[in-house]
Protein backbone atom coordinates (compact mmCIF):
# COMPACT_ATOMS: atom_id res chain seq x y z
CA UNK A 1 0.00 0.00 0.00
CA UNK A 2 2.70 2.32 0.94
CA UNK A 3 4.58 1.84 -2.50
CA UNK A 4 1.08 2.78 -4.22
CA UNK A 5 1.39 5.70 -2.66
CA UNK A 6 4.70 7.11 -3.31
CA UNK A 7 4.08 5.87 -7.45
CA UNK A 8 1.05 8.06 -7.29
CA UNK A 9 2.80 10.90 -5.66
CA UNK A 10 5.48 10.72 -8.09
CA UNK A 11 2.94 10.87 -10.68
CA UNK A 12 1.12 14.11 -8.98
CA UNK A 13 4.83 15.55 -9.05
CA UNK A 14 5.55 14.69 -12.93
CA UNK A 15 2.25 16.15 -13.83
CA UNK A 16 2.44 19.30 -12.00
CA UNK A 17 6.18 19.81 -13.04
CA UNK A 18 4.51 18.59 -16.55
CA UNK A 19 1.40 21.39 -16.54
CA UNK A 20 3.86 24.01 -14.74
CA UNK A 21 6.29 24.02 -17.94
CA UNK A 22 3.74 23.94 -20.16
CA UNK A 23 1.87 27.36 -18.26
CA UNK A 24 5.32 29.27 -18.75
CA UNK A 25 5.51 28.27 -22.09
CA UNK A 26 2.08 29.52 -23.08
CA UNK A 27 2.53 32.15 -21.00
CA UNK A 28 6.27 33.15 -21.92
CA UNK A 29 6.07 32.64 -25.21
CA UNK A 30 2.08 33.89 -26.44
CA UNK A 31 2.33 37.19 -24.43
CA UNK A 32 5.37 39.96 -24.70
CA UNK A 33 6.71 39.64 -20.54
CA UNK A 34 9.54 40.75 -19.57
CA UNK A 35 10.44 39.17 -16.20
CA UNK A 36 13.96 41.16 -15.99
CA UNK A 37 12.84 42.92 -12.82
CA UNK A 38 15.96 42.15 -10.89
CA UNK A 39 13.25 39.66 -8.09
CA UNK A 40 14.44 36.29 -7.71
CA UNK A 41 11.61 34.48 -8.88
CA UNK A 42 11.68 36.76 -12.40
CA UNK A 43 15.06 36.08 -12.79
CA UNK A 44 14.71 32.08 -11.78
CA UNK A 45 11.79 32.34 -14.31
CA UNK A 46 13.89 34.28 -17.16
CA UNK A 47 16.43 31.68 -16.45
CA UNK A 48 14.30 28.35 -16.67
CA UNK A 49 12.64 29.87 -19.92
CA UNK A 50 15.94 30.95 -21.70
CA UNK A 51 17.37 27.34 -20.99
CA UNK A 52 14.20 25.22 -21.76
CA UNK A 53 13.58 27.69 -24.82
CA UNK A 54 10.13 28.76 -23.10
CA UNK A 55 10.87 32.11 -23.77
CA UNK A 56 10.51 31.93 -27.49
CA UNK A 57 7.86 33.73 -29.32
CA UNK A 58 5.01 32.46 -31.46
CA UNK A 59 4.78 35.77 -32.71
CA UNK A 60 4.93 34.14 -36.43
CA UNK A 61 1.07 34.21 -36.66
CA UNK A 62 1.23 38.01 -36.12
CA UNK A 63 0.13 40.05 -38.95
CA UNK A 64 3.31 41.59 -39.09
CA UNK A 65 5.43 39.22 -39.68
CA UNK A 66 7.18 38.51 -42.88
CA UNK A 67 7.61 35.75 -45.20
CA UNK A 68 11.31 34.43 -45.29
CA UNK A 69 13.37 35.53 -48.09
CA UNK A 70 13.43 32.99 -51.00
CA UNK A 71 15.87 32.43 -54.00
CA UNK A 72 14.73 31.06 -57.26
CA UNK A 73 16.64 30.39 -60.30
CA UNK A 74 15.70 30.15 -64.18
CA UNK A 75 17.86 27.66 -65.95
CA UNK A 76 17.24 28.11 -69.39
CA UNK A 77 18.36 25.67 -71.90
CA UNK A 78 20.30 25.85 -75.65
CA UNK A 79 16.38 25.16 -76.92
CA UNK A 80 15.39 28.08 -75.10
CA UNK A 81 12.86 26.16 -72.11
CA UNK A 82 12.97 27.44 -69.00
CA UNK A 83 12.52 25.51 -65.61
CA UNK A 84 12.71 27.20 -62.07
CA UNK A 85 14.80 25.04 -59.36
CA UNK A 86 15.09 26.30 -55.94
CA UNK A 87 18.00 25.59 -53.35
CA UNK A 88 16.38 24.26 -51.21
CA UNK A 89 17.35 20.25 -51.70
CA UNK A 90 14.54 18.63 -49.68
CA UNK A 91 16.37 15.85 -47.93
CA UNK A 92 16.01 17.08 -44.74
CA UNK A 93 14.61 19.69 -42.84
CA UNK A 94 17.74 20.40 -41.17
CA UNK A 95 19.00 21.13 -45.09
CA UNK A 96 15.65 23.39 -46.03
CA UNK A 97 16.92 25.17 -42.63
CA UNK A 98 20.16 25.48 -43.62
CA UNK A 99 19.43 26.96 -46.86
CA UNK A 100 16.73 29.48 -46.22
CA UNK A 101 19.18 30.85 -43.33
CA UNK A 102 21.79 31.10 -46.75
CA UNK A 103 18.99 32.93 -48.52
CA UNK A 104 18.08 35.10 -44.85
CA UNK A 105 21.96 35.72 -44.63
CA UNK A 106 21.89 36.98 -48.27
CA UNK A 107 18.77 39.43 -47.71
CA UNK A 108 21.01 41.05 -45.40
CA UNK A 109 24.05 41.52 -46.78
CA UNK A 110 25.29 45.24 -47.79
CA UNK A 111 28.14 44.13 -49.71
CA UNK A 112 27.31 44.08 -53.68
CA UNK A 113 30.26 42.43 -54.15
CA UNK A 114 29.83 39.86 -52.12
CA UNK A 115 26.53 38.90 -53.17
CA UNK A 116 27.40 38.78 -56.04
CA UNK A 117 29.83 36.03 -55.54
CA UNK A 118 27.40 34.22 -53.48
CA UNK A 119 24.87 34.59 -56.53
CA UNK A 120 27.93 33.11 -59.05
CA UNK A 121 28.24 30.45 -56.63
CA UNK A 122 24.11 29.39 -56.64
CA UNK A 123 24.34 29.62 -60.22
CA UNK A 124 27.16 27.14 -60.34
CA UNK A 125 25.12 24.63 -58.24
CA UNK A 126 22.56 25.08 -60.74
CA UNK A 127 24.73 24.88 -63.98
CA UNK A 128 25.69 21.29 -61.86
CA UNK A 129 22.08 20.50 -61.45
CA UNK A 130 21.46 21.18 -64.97
CA UNK A 131 24.41 20.17 -67.51
CA UNK A 132 22.53 21.48 -70.39
CA UNK A 133 22.08 25.18 -69.33
CA UNK A 134 23.07 27.93 -71.03
CA UNK A 135 21.80 30.57 -68.35
CA UNK A 136 20.99 30.92 -64.80
CA UNK A 137 18.95 34.00 -63.66
CA UNK A 138 19.29 34.25 -59.74
CA UNK A 139 16.33 35.99 -57.85
CA UNK A 140 16.21 36.59 -54.41
CA UNK A 141 12.80 37.83 -53.40
CA UNK A 142 10.59 38.25 -50.80
CA UNK A 143 6.66 37.26 -51.47
CA UNK A 144 3.66 38.21 -49.01
CA UNK A 145 0.31 36.79 -48.12
CA UNK A 146 -2.16 39.33 -48.87
CA UNK A 147 -4.72 39.92 -45.74
CA UNK A 148 -7.99 38.07 -46.00
CA UNK A 149 -9.85 40.94 -46.64
CA UNK A 150 -7.46 41.64 -49.67
CA UNK A 151 -7.44 37.97 -50.48
CA UNK A 152 -11.43 38.10 -51.01
CA UNK A 153 -11.29 40.81 -53.38
CA UNK A 154 -8.29 39.32 -54.97
CA UNK A 155 -5.49 40.61 -53.97
CA UNK A 156 -3.61 37.51 -53.43
CA UNK A 157 0.24 37.54 -53.23
CA UNK A 158 2.70 40.10 -54.60
CA UNK A 159 6.50 39.56 -54.15
CA UNK A 160 9.56 42.06 -54.15
CA UNK A 161 12.42 41.77 -55.92
CA UNK A 162 16.03 42.34 -53.67
CA UNK A 163 18.09 40.98 -55.95
CA UNK A 164 18.64 39.61 -59.53
CA UNK A 165 21.30 38.50 -61.83
CA UNK A 166 21.85 36.20 -65.04
CA UNK A 167 24.95 34.17 -65.38
CA UNK A 168 26.32 32.43 -68.31
CA UNK A 169 28.82 29.68 -68.20
CA UNK A 170 32.29 31.32 -68.37
CA UNK A 171 32.86 29.07 -71.93
CA UNK A 172 30.08 30.96 -73.11
CA UNK A 173 31.16 34.41 -71.87
CA UNK A 174 34.69 33.82 -73.15
CA UNK A 175 33.36 32.78 -77.08
CA UNK A 176 31.07 36.13 -76.70
CA UNK A 177 33.89 38.31 -76.20
CA UNK A 178 36.16 36.50 -78.96
CA UNK A 179 35.93 38.75 -82.07
CA UNK A 180 34.37 36.78 -85.22
CA UNK A 181 36.83 35.88 -87.61
CA UNK A 182 35.49 35.86 -91.65
CA UNK A 183 36.08 32.89 -93.84
CA UNK A 184 38.56 34.09 -96.75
Amino acid sequence: MRREAMDRWRALVVLAAAAGHLGLVIVLGAFPIDLGCGRWLADALAWYGTLSGADSGYAFFAPAVASPPSATFEIVDATGAATTDHLKPGTSSEADLRAGNIVGRFWLQDDPALKRSIAASWAGKMFARHPGAVSVVVRVEECEVASMDAYRQGDGFRCHRHYQAKFVPQATARAAKQPVQEAP
